[in-house]
């Protein structure tokens, strides 16, 4: 029997405990890993609180503006702290013109209340003057007998403002709190009037309008066109009146389109003496206090005849 070497001796015992191991590794499971667990969620903050909007600053109550009667026109003047204004409003044919027949009252207002601001035109071209922040509200009293035909002329002069082309002002005019529009006929020099006409009364203003000249105009153009559009009122035009109407409207809109502005003035002008030459028996032309069936629709469109004329002479300025 072959004799086995110190080194074979020690290989065997090498391979017998490596073998032993093996047997007692495989006798075990393997440990598993613990998974690490996910973070927990940060706690949602509290919402914070929204800020309270600053109160609108307390402002006095409206004063009541007394009116005197000459002939055919009423006078008024009213000042709130140094905030105040000359006015006229005067008639072409007028029944029942009294010191009474027209409630008249003059309002401060914050000019960055919301509520009045969303009754401008919309786009925030259009404001209320720091320094003549007025409504002047017209309504006939509660036993008024006042009737007129044809339009009225109402006029504001004010030392508090002063006639600039870089800060353009308009007249605005609003029916039972509803939106405010443009019917400015004419304005002055030096302290500022503005005077607009309309067939009936409501809420007035003065505003910075700083509106491109072309949508405004394009906006009185389509206000008349909605006027001649309307059932109630083409239904009380003379069918042989509303046609002539329809086709003066479009002539004056084709000039001013093409570029012709002084053109489309003369055919504004036109349509105007039209519509005059025709109120009454063709196009009903009264308005009678607290009768709000009776609709005066010659003073409406000669009104936005005159404030469209007004917006073309201040497009050919500039």
């Amino acid at each position: 029997m072959r004799r086995l070497s110190l080194r074979s001796i020690l290989a065997v015992s090498v391979l017998f405990t490596l073998g032993n191991a093996t047997l007692a590794f495989t006798q075990f499971p393997l440990p598993v890993p613990t998974p690490t667990p996910p973070p927990l969620p940060l706690p949602t903050p509290p919402p914070l609180p929204l800020p309270t909007p600053p109160p609108l600053p307390t402002l006095p109550p409206p004063v009541p503006v007394t009116l005197s009667i000459t002939g055919n026109e009423a006078f008024g003047t009213f000042d709130i702290g140094g905030i105040g204004a000359d006015l006229k409003i005067g008639f072409e044919n007028v029944v029942g013109l009294t010191s009474s027949a027209l409630d008249v009252t003059a309002t401060l207002v914050d000019p960055v209340d919301p509520a009045i601001i969303s009754r401008l035109p919309a786009g925030g071209l259009v404001g209320i003057p720091v320094a003549f922040p007025v409504v002047v509200r017209i309504s006939p009293s509660a036993s008024s007998a006042l009737s007129f035909d044809g339009v009225y002329n109402v006029s504001f002069h004010t030392h508090n403002l002063r006639l600039d082309p870089n800060v353009p002002f308009s007249l605005f005019k609003s029916s039972d709190g509803g939106p405010f529009k443009d019917i400015t006929k004419s304005e002055g020099r030096g302290s500022y009037r503005d005077d607009g006409s309309g067939g009936t009364f409501s809420e007035f203003l003065i505003a910075i309008d700083l509106q491109n000249i072309d949508s405004v105009i394009t906006g009185k153009f389509d206000d008349l066109q909605a006027l001649l559009n309307d059932p109630e009122n083409a239904n009380k035009i003379s069918p042989d009146v509303l046609p002539v109407l329809q086709a003066d409207l479009a002539s004056a809109r084709t000039l001013y389109q093409s570029g012709a502005i002084r053109e489309a003035i003369v055919a504004m002008r036109v349509f105007s003496r039209y519509v005059k030459a025709h109120s009454g028996e063709d196009i009903p032309d009264v308005w009678r206090a607290n009768c709000s069936p009776l609709v005066n629709v010659a003073g409406l469109l000669r009104s936005g005849a005159e404030t469209l004329r007004f917006s073309l002479d201040r497009k050919l300025s500039r």
